[in-house]
């Protein structure tokens, strides 16, 4: 598989595997430890914001049609996130055990991105350790967001059928209303990563 090095606005796929499996150490006492990694997965998988995520529930998930209500989001007054193929059999096995109404109640952004800074420190992200004033944009609970974003550019997840995403592909999945904003905020590439590449 296609790896992308970590960078201040970029979580690799295998940082990302290391990260959901070390959740657990977070000690976490309000929510089952599946339920956090299976948050962080959604908003990896769907690219949602983490204001969306967190708001979820059960009866937002439509897992015959692989779509997410998010209603009223930053951009818009209704918005759906799209269930990528291979995470709905997970999805469908998880969901199945919750009932209906929120995922994660009384879950708020300040104390989802306190867990994500743990584990910047635990699993040594990049993005999640290099101070705001050095990256001048928003990459700690948007981390995930980029990510998806531009691992799908890169190749490093496949279509189903097994080609590869374009950027109209990968700025629908993030709901950018133009690629040019995909482009232009979600694939950039930081001074570090071009002189190792250059």
């Amino acid at each position: 598989m296609i790896e992308v090095e970590d960078s201040f606005n970029h979580i690799s796929y295998k940082t990302w595997q290391k990260i959901i499996k070390s959740i657990p150490k977070l000690i976490i006492r309000k929510y089952p430890y599946e339920d956090i990694q299976f948050l962080f997965n959604i908003m990896y998988w769907s690219g949602l914001r983490p204001a969306e995520a967190i708001k979820l529930h059960k009866e937002d998930f439509h897992l015959k049609t692989r779509k997410i209500d998010l209603f009223e989001t930053k951009t818009k007054h209704y918005d759906s996130a799209i269930i990528r193929t291979q995470f709905v059999d997970e999805l469908k096995s998880w969901l199945g055990e919750k009932e209906n109404g929120p995922l994660f109640p009384g879950l708020i952004y300040k104390t989802l991105y306190r867990w994500m800074k743990k584990l910047g420190i635990m699993c040594e992200v990049i993005a999640w350790t290099t101070s705001r004033k050095i990256t001048r944009e928003m990459t700690v609970c948007h981390a995930p967001r980029k990510s998806i974003g531009k691992n799908l550019l890169a190749g490093v997840h496949k279509s189903p059928d097994g080609s590869e995403y374009t950027i109209l592909e990968v700025s629908k999945l993030l709901r950018h209303s133009d690629p040019i904003m995909t482009q232009k905020h979600y694939l950039n590439v930081d001074d570090m990563a071009m002189r190792k590449k250059y």
